[in-house]
């Protein structure tokens, strides 16, 4: 999940954010358009706007708060080489002042370095411009009065980013690191609220199961061997409740409580294989052991299911006086090879 930041908390991540940068760059693209006629060469101005062009789509492209180091001397480097390049077009005196685009123009992307937490890279941005100006004026035989005035204005709105930057950018962590918090404590209370209720299902199920037989027990005796026999097939569940976690469902239980009274001993173990599987992969292994326990007569069945990594997740072996059968389960719920037997054990 990406770290919040003022740079998200202002849409700058969204499709809106695309839009806006693509007027920005129409509206660079227009300014060299307006004074078309004035330039001595056309190739210094192309390459002006692509820089700015690389420079914009580098600003809003690049992911990480701080902007990567790569990524702000790209920017800082594209503005002055921008407009160094188009001083180098036109000749003096000046014809328009859209001539001068660049210097305006720079500001944007050094505006948004300081909000991307790049303010030393904003402020150097903005001195390298007024140094261009400086080394333009002093080349063409200007004062050095003429170069601070049309760089001099670029101060204000980097000012108010960097203003912006360290009062409203920690504010932004702040809110980020709050939003956190609240998601973490929600999934915290839904959690803890989902096993309340689980425990309350199995405290129900538990008083369904346990009540009647505890009833009988307190009346006391004599007990029939029916009300014996019921009580040891409770026993056997709550303790496969308890060993086998993994092996208990409503079709499963009944089978396994069916294989019981007919005298079946069914031991059930679970080794965690079946931890975090589908619920119907787990429906379907459950079906699988119920199909096979249901034509089971006599002797002992052991169902296991295997630690996780395992190959196979379940092992199903049914020992009875004339054979012995196993049956392997995968972890899609299918048998590995059909249930085999053999000879006793």
């Amino acid at each position: 999940m990406n770290r919040g930041d003022a740079w998200t908390l202002l849409g700058a991540r969204t499709w809106v954010a695309w839009v806006l940068t693509g007027f920005y760059l129409l509206a660079t693209v227009a300014q060299p358009l307006a004074s078309w006629g004035t330039y001595t060469a056309c190739w210094p101005v192309v390459g002006a706007v692509l820089l700015f062009v690389l420079a914009g789509v580098v600003l809003i492209a690049t992911p990480g708060d701080p902007l990567p180091l790569w990524a702000t001397v790209v920017i800082v480097v594209a503005c002055p080489a921008a407009c160094a390049l188009q001083f180098s077009a036109f000749s003096l005196p000046l014809q328009t002042p859209h001539q001068l685009w660049p210097v305006g123009a720079s500001i944007v992307p050094y505006t948004f370095l300081c909000v991307r937490r790049r303010i030393v890279a904003g402020w150097i941005g903005g001195v390298s411009l007024t140094l261009v100006c400086l080394g333009w004026t002093t080349l063409t035989g200007q004062s050095a009065g003429t170069a601070i005035s049309i760089s001099v204005l670029n101060a204000g709105p980097l000012m108010m980013s960097t203003l912006f930057a360290v009062t409203v950018v920690p504010a932004a962590d702040t809110i980020y690191r709050l939003r956190a918090e609240n998601t973490r404590r929600a999934a915290d209370d839904a959690a803890a609220g989902a096993a309340l209720a689980v425990r309350d299902a199995r405290l129900r199920r538990l008083d369904r199961l346990v009540r009647p037989a505890l009833d009988r027990i307190a009346a006391g005796p004599p007990f029939r061997e029916a009300e014996i026999a019921e009580f040891l097939v409770l026993e056997a569940h709550l303790r496969d409740t308890l060993r086998a976690p993994g092996l208990v469902g409503a079709e499963l239980d009944a089978a396994v409580r069916a294989a019981r009274e007919r005298g079946v001993r069914v031991r059930l173990t679970d080794d965690g294989g079946l931890s975090g599987t589908d619920p119907a992969v787990r429906e379907r292994i459950h079906r699988r052991i119920a199909e096979e326990l249901n034509t089971v007569t006599e002797g002992v069945v052991t169902v296991r299911i295997l630690p996780p990594g395992r190959r196979r997740t379940v092992t199903m072996v049914s020992s009875a006086a004339a054979a012995v059968r196993r049956l392997d389960l995968g972890r899609d719920g299918i048998a590995t090879q059909p249930a085999d037997s053999g000879p006793p054990i």
